[in-house]
């Protein structure tokens, strides 16, 4: 038999261009296949979330059901169509189903009911569907197929904690099915791509071959990596390096047992459940979903232009490459706005990169000295000591900080500006460690989309280097907003070596005693995990006096920061949990703030 993996990039509400995407592959596949398999939720796109609950939403799903049904009719007889729409229910419980229907020439031969709906991380299907518990099998080519939806394929061998009450790979294996077809919209998490093949492949070694699709592309903060696969016997058939566009892969059930590359042997990419890390490469770079995420939710909010403050940071350097990378350089505005404090060095990084990538260049100096002189004025009318401004001036305790914040504070305005006035959308250029510690004003993290959002500083500085037309003196040099002389970030914070996994140990893996965080170190970086730009700086931290109580204090400043982080704009989630859709914490709370 032969099935095409029908890859591609849906969008929420966008049902012309979900048909239209479907209509490629069928007019692409042709008389080629015997079966097609698109991902979840086809036609109206994932996630929907609150849209679905408008009737006409369904309705027009429906209706593009009802499309496909008819272009079925007009293909080769033995092709059959698997895709994914929504439909009400009508038998009580939650208001609609996800379900997989099962297309051939003209007829809707069968529907899937997704029985397993996540509850975790960025998911919230309990909230709109109500689950299944049936498997569905069908003929095709001769093969006897299950039909199966993404979280389906997850509770078989302990593979999760949510311990579902059905199984349905083990329904399948059990009523003896040929072959398993999985509609998918799996979000990238690192390392997840070979995670679905550790814990998928070995179940075909005694059980059906498995085909899973997945979709591609990037909406609001998650990106979808594709990575859709054939495994037969526990061997991989199959694996798509399609990233950028939409693929309609022609696999054949009953041929050679060979992948897209050469390069990795069949009998050592799965054995015994273990995914040789010689696959690790096939995974989609970093680089490439932060791209992706940027260049999708750019492109689908109608932006083709992309603006951003350009400081001379590593920060700001990596945004303008991705920036660059995503819509073009042409498409892309680095403004510059040195302050009195801003040294040379960084404002001609700054042009030097802008002259490396091919983007646009601009500088706006700012001058905020009269603007605080203004103000101070301006708010020190009242003389009476019980007044908020004069009792506050004349005892000292007036916040110098605000001065030098102001500075970001114009930035934003300006920029601001810029994209109102010429349509370009404005890009922030925060990373997690500093979000996580709410170092950061408006001018970093407010914008429309933080493409480093989820990205550690290491990381961030990783990928800089990595990229010759980032001059070296951006990262090399210390971290600073330069917002006052001699300003450098990690004088108010901790060594971004330890800083790093004390953010990443806290929001990821929920460490939260000096104690544990000290064995979750050593355990990490025993077993070569990245958890920090510079090893030896981490273990020379922890082995100072200060550590456990510098400890304490940034995990204090993570709790208290929550009301700034909920404020910030989306970025491109690629961490196991990130700052945004999956991370659920009350504003207002005490226990962040607890002796445990």
């Amino acid at each position: 038999m032969k099935v095409a993996l029908a890859q591609i990039n849906t969008t929420p509400g966008d049902f012309s261009g979900n048909l239209d995407r479907v209509r490629r592959g069928l007019e692409e596949v042709g008389g080629k296949a015997d079966l097609i398999v698109f991902p979840e939720l086809t036609l109206p796109g994932y996630l929907s979330q609150d849209l679905i609950y408008n009737p006409a939403y369904v309705a027009r799903n429906l209706e593009a059901l009802d499309q496909v049904k008819a272009m079925s009719a007009q293909l080769a007889p033995q092709l059959t169509i698997v895709l994914g729409y929504l439909d009400w229910n009508a038998g009580g419980g939650k208001p609609f189903r996800n379900l997989a229907g099962v297309l051939r020439n003209g007829e809707l031969l069968a529907t899937y009911q997704k029985q397993l709906l996540p509850f975790y991380d960025v998911f919230d299907e309990l909230r709109y569907f109500e689950p299944g518990d049936a498997i569905t099998q069908v003929e095709v080519a001769g093969y006897r197929v299950g039909i199966a939806i993404c979280e389906d394929l997850w509770n078989d061998k302990d593979t999760d904690d949510y311990n579902y009450a059905n199984n349905p790979l083990a329904q399948y294996r059990q009523a003896g099915v040929d072959l398993v077809v999985s509609l998918n919209s799996s979000p990238y998490v690192k390392d997840k791509c070979l995670d679905r093949l550790r814990y998928i492949s070995p179940s075909t070694l005694d059980g059906p071959a498995v085909v899973y699709v997945n979709q591609i592309g990037g909406q609001d903060e998650l990106v979808f990596d594709g990575k859709s696969f054939v495994v037969k016997e526990n061997q991989l058939i199959y694996l798509s390096d399609t990233l950028y566009e939409d693929s309609y892969d022609l696999v054949d059930l009953n041929g050679p047992v060979v992948s897209q590359s050469e390069v990795v042997p069949q009998s050592e990419v799965v054995s015994q459940g273990r995914v040789n890390p010689a696959l690790a490469p096939r995974q989609a770079s970093l680089e490439s979903l932060l791209i992706l995420g940027l260049r999708d939710y750019a492109l689908k909010s109608g932006f083709g232009e992309l603006a951003l403050a350009s400081s001379g940071g590593v920060d700001s350097a990596l945004v303008a490459k991705l920036a660059c990378e995503a819509v073009g350089p042409r498409h892309v505005h680095a403004i510059r706005m040195p302050s009195v404090f801003s040294s040379g060095h960084s404002r001609q990084d700054a042009q030097k990169l802008h002259e490396n990538l091919g983007c646009w260049d601009y500088e706006v100096p700012i001058d905020h000295g009269p603007l605080v002189e203004m103000l101070a004025g301006r708010y020190g009318v009242h003389g009476d000591p019980s007044n908020l401004v004069a009792s506050r001036s004349q005892s000292g305790t007036y916040n110098q900080v605000a001065d030098e914040n102001i500075q970001a504070r114009l930035r934003d305005v300006y920029l601001m500006h810029f994209s109102n006035a010429y349509g370009a959308m404005p890009l922030s250029t925060g990373n997690k460690t500093e979000s996580g510690c709410g170092y950061y004003t408006h001018f970093d993290m407010n914008f429309s989309y933080a493409p480093i959002k989820d990205l550690y500083k290491f990381q961030v500085v990783q990928l800089a280097k990595a990229d010759p037309r980032i001059p070296e003196n951006i990262w090399r040099k210390p971290p600073s907003a330069e917002l006052a002389p001699g300003q450098v970030d990690e004088a108010s914070l901790l060594p971004y070596a330890a800083l790093d996994p004390i953010v990443m140990a806290y929001i990821e893996h929920y460490v939260t005693s000096f104690e544990r965080f000290t064995g979750w170190v050593d355990e990490a970086l025993t077993s070569g995990q990245a958890i920090t730009g510079d090893d030896q700086a981490l273990r020379a931290w922890l082995g100072q006096e200060s550590a456990k109580e510098d400890y304490r204090r940034i995990v204090n400043l993570i709790g208290m920061m929550e009301y700034k982080r909920r404020q910030t704009c989306p970025g491109t989630k690629v961490s196991k949990v990130a700052f945004g859709i999956g991370r659920r914490i009350p504003l207002v709370e005490k226990w962040s703030r607890e002796e445990w």
